[in-house]
């Protein structure tokens, strides 16, 4: 009994704590505990937010056939650390078919300047130009030697600059290319595409690998420069073929639409188990109540994960879905424990004997969804298939949790009450089978 009353209290505040985190101005009551500027969202993707959809077709007719799989590869990866530097973000870049990449940029407003960001080649030059040239020549120095690039506030002439590092093996070649530069009194042109970033004199040789490119108009430009000197140059050309905006206020009225759903589908299904399984459906109905903010407590804790969920309208339905399942766990544990109640088991046998003769029948039907989950999230090619398949396999794993963990808990307590122990209670013909 001891036992029992322990894992009530333990689920009680588990669920207690949830929904603090679940309720949508959790931060509120964060802050009355002392914890201010605490917030937690839930990510939303780009059907529910509003921003942008684009679609880039790669030129793949200078690359070798055997190449064009690594050259696209590689797009996306560029294309990914150009509009996501941090990798904090829910923007999503995926390949689409043989060579075309779709970027999804949910809550983006400048929308020009996100496909300028994208669409530049980002070839980065070095030249040198002694007293001797007419034309500065190229080097052997590319971007490809480049290990970081950072904007920053110089302190001394409050401008803003560009801090860049070459890679271990480049050191050494700029370390002679600006040696031989500053003997020769030339100059060193840095080039991004047709821009020149800078154009200067060399004042000492640079022997560390470390320099700074200075002339920008402001810190924002400078940033933007260094997110494109740090993802590297767009390994093909692309062009923009396709180009589509979802409005925020659509994005809002999905989502309000599908709340709506989704309560008045929670209301259906409590009303049906209360009036069906009387105490066992007011026992299913907490451990659904427990089963959702549970589920939305994670949602907004995986924003601290690098498995960050984001939620779409997709995804909304296989929530959705899962609380139907979540439901059809304790009617397969109810109908198990009315047919023991028949064999003549009493009410407390019936109960155990119930969860252990279903848990088959839930394992199996649980994991058949979990493997199609799995392939859907591997083998989908839309972000809205993969999201799908995380919430649906998130909600089969916290339904597995709830109905046979907290449901059985609550009902060994209730039966322990001077109600629980009632037959007609839980819709049973006896009167008193405990």
């Amino acid at each position: 009994m001891k036992n029992i009353r322990f894992k009530f209290a333990l689920i009680l505040v588990l669920a207690v704590v949830a929904a603090v985190l679940a309720y949508p101005r959790e931060d509120v009551v964060l802050k009355k505990i002392g914890l201010k500027n605490a917030k937690l969202q839930v990510r939303q993707g780009l059907d529910l937010q509003g921003g942008a959809h684009l679609v880039y077709q790669a030129d793949l007719s200078k690359t070798a056939s055997g190449d064009r799989t690594t050259a696209v590869n590689g797009l996306v990866d560029v294309i990914q650390r150009r509009v996501n530097p941090a990798g904090t973000s829910e923007i999503n870049v995926q390949q689409s078919g043989s060579d075309r990449v779709i970027v999804e940029l949910p809550g983006v407003t400048n929308l020009t300047d996100a496909i300028n960001t994208i669409g530049k080649t980002a070839q980065l030059t070095f030249l040198e130009q002694t007293s001797a040239q007419v034309e500065p020549i190229a080097t052997d120095l590319t971007g490809k030697d480049f290990k970081s690039a950072t904007a920053d506030i110089d302190t001394t002439t409050s401008q803003p600059i560009i801090s860049f590092e070459f890679k271990s093996d480049a050191v050494k070649k700029f370390a002679d290319l600006t040696t031989r530069i500053n003997q020769e009194q030339g100059r060193l042109v840095i080039m991004l595409d047709q821009d020149i970033l800078f154009n200067g004199t060399v004042s000492q040789p640079i022997t560390d690998g470390h320099g700074q490119m200075q002339g920008f108009n402001d810190i924002q430009v400078a940033k933007k420069t260094a997110v494109l000197l740090n993802a590297g140059a767009l390994p093909v050309p692309i062009s923009l073929v396709e180009q589509r905006t979802v409005g925020a206020t659509l994005g809002q009225e999905s989502v309000q639409k599908s709340l709506v759903a989704g309560m008045i589908g929670l209301l259906i299904v409590a009303l049906f188990m209360l009036l069906y399984y009387r105490l066992a459906g007011l026992v299913a109905v907490s451990a659904l109540a427990i089963y959702t903010v549970l589920t939305l407590t994670i949602y907004k804790l995986s924003v601290f994960t690098p498995y960050a969920i984001t939620l779409t309208l997709a995804g909304i339905a296989g929530f959705i879905l899962s609380i139907g399942m979540a439901v059809d766990a304790n009617i397969l544990i109810f109908e198990r424990m009315k047919e023991e109640v028949r064999t003549g088991k009493s009410l407390t046998a019936s109960i155990e004997a119930g969860f252990e003769r279903a848990w088959t029948s839930i394992r199996d039907s649980n994991v058949s969804t979990l493997i199609t989950c799995v392939i859907l999230y591997v083998f989908g090619t839309s972000a809205l298939i993969k999201g799908f398949a995380v919430t649906l396999g998130l909600g089969v794993v916290i339904s597995m949790f709830t109905a046979v963990v907290v449901s059985r808990t609550f009902l060994r307590m209730l039966i322990r009450t001077k109600v629980g122990h009632k037959g007609h209670w839980y819709a049973l013909p006896q009167e008193d089978i405990a």
